[in-house]
């Protein structure tokens, strides 16, 4: 089964506040049991609409699903999440930035999220590539492109801004994630700032 794109059905002006009740119940539920135990009446009890008004906006679950999950990504890789202040040193700005991201997919919601993603793949790959495209792919392309900037002004020199991005969040979050992954207790918070202190003056050598 293929995931449905998150398409609104046409008809008469929608009731924006419906539309967020809705979302906010889909997403609460299927965070809290998953995908296959929320059934629509259930999302629809909770929003206090009736199913026929979800039926009016999504096609199906999938299609629900879909768009919280849009949604979410959204919110995590928003431009007020990561947007670097131009007369902050590089290197306050990659911790800053690392700190940000560490909190986006280590906190509750993301590990929340990540479990419900992780048990539909395999019936819903499409599920997984909207997750990679809209946050991941989001979140690389916003630093890479803060990189290419950086390197333009002089105060950088990085000759591969795409894959800069991707080491630099990979080594970033790896020891953070994954006891955040497996409901460990969390790093540290002085250790923790260590090591992205440490990543970012690992960084500025290979690329000042």
């Amino acid at each position: 089964m293929t995931l449905s794109e998150p398409t609104i059905r046409r008809g008469r002006p929608r009731d924006t506040a419906k539309d967020e009740a809705i979302l906010q119940a889909a997403g609460d539920l299927f965070m809290e049991h998953g995908y296959e135990a929320v059934s629509l009446d259930a999302v629809a009890q909770r929003a206090g609409v009736s199913k026929a008004t979800i039926y009016a906006r999504y096609a199906d679950k999938d299609a629900l699903f879909a768009a919280v999950l849009r949604q979410e990504c959204e919110r995590a890789v928003s431009l007020d999440s990561f947007s670097p202040d131009p007369n902050q040193s590089v290197r306050d700005t990659l911790i800053v930035l690392a700190t940000r991201f560490l909190d986006l997919v280590t906190g509750d919601k993301a590990m929340q999220m990540n479990r419900v993603i992780v048990a539909e793949t395999a019936r819903a790959p499409r599920m997984a590539e909207l997750f990679y495209e809209t946050a991941v792919l989001t979140l690389k392309n916003r630093f890479a492109a803060w990189l290419r900037a950086e390197t333009v002004r002089g105060r950088l020199n990085v000759r591969d801004p795409d894959g800069a991005a991707w080491r630099y969040l990979g080594g970033v979050k790896v020891e953070a994630h994954m006891r955040a992954s497996f409901g460990l207790p969390p790093v540290e918070p002085a250790r923790l700032k260590d090591h992205i202190e440490a990543a970012a003056d690992e960084f500025l050598r290979a690329h000042a």
